[in-house]
């Protein structure tokens, strides 16, 4: 199978996604444990987890923009 551009866009995506995935573990796992979190740390949560969610969903565009293209 030949790739193609949008077969490329997804593959960073997808690593795009695993990184930001990874940060979002570090930063619960940084909450959960001190017990009382600051308002920094609640803030780059929230902002990590709006990342994640367009992340995912630019990922479903681009499978589907694959599927269109076969």
């Amino acid at each position: 199978m030949q790739t193609t551009a949008f077969m490329i866009y997804k593959e960073v995506l997808e690593k795009r996604l695993a990184r930001k995935k990874e940060q979002l573990a570090e930063i619960e796992r940084q909450i959960n444990s001190e017990g009382v979190s600051g308002s920094v740390d609640k803030r780059r949560y929230i902002e990590l987890k709006a990342v994640v969610n367009e992340l995912e969903n630019c990922l479903d565009i681009a499978e589907s923009m694959i599927k269109l293209d076969k």
